[in-house]
This record gives C-alpha cells, structure tokens and sequence, in this order.
C-alpha cells in the first residue's frame, strides 16, 4: 500500500511532466536543438534544459537559441516555483499569457 507522501510525490511529478510536455508541443519540441530525455519516463529534472530544486520543482527553463517556436502555453503559469525562463533568439510569437 502506498503512503499518503508517496502518492502526493507522484501526482506532483505527473502534473509537472503534464506542462512540460504541454511546452513541448506547442513549441514543436522534436525540433529543438536540445531536447534529449523530453517525453521520457526519466524524471523531469534531467530533461535538456530544465533545473529543478531538490524537491524536483521546476525552477528555470532556459531555452536561449533553441529553435523553439510558436506559442507559450498558459500552463507554464502553473510552475508556482518558476523563477527563470530563458527564451532569446528562438522564435516565439504571440503575448506571453497573464498565468505566466
């Protein structure tokens, strides 16, 4: 049987993966430079260009030259601990959405 911290654990993880992912395809993220480990089952925090802090919260994405383009999805604004986002020479269109 799994303990309350576990599952918790879990499902934190599940919803983080959920909007990095979401990132990724809005961004056409099979064609960044850098992607190795996206839309693997290793965690999160060993993705090419995510840091994490030790409790495995995304903490900054940085993306600088990357061949990232379209849209930033809403859902970055639900990485609560988010405190660097590195987007410069890619090409990104649109309005950086209020959530983020």
């Amino acid at each position: 049987r799994m303990q309350q911290d576990e599952i918790k654990l879990n499902s934190t993880s599940l919803v983080y993966r959920y909007i990095l992912e979401t990132l990724y395809f809005a961004t056409n993220g099979d064609s960044w430079k850098r992607n190795k480990n996206w839309l693997t089952s290793v965690n999160h925090c060993t993705w090419d260009e995510v840091d994490c802090n030790t409790d495995d919260e995304v903490i900054s994405l940085i993306f600088s030259s990357n061949d990232v383009v379209g849209t930033l999805p809403k859902e970055l604004g639900n990485l609560s601990k988010l405190a660097l986002l590195g987007l410069g020479s890619n090409s990104l269109h649109g309005s950086i959405v209020s959530e983020i």
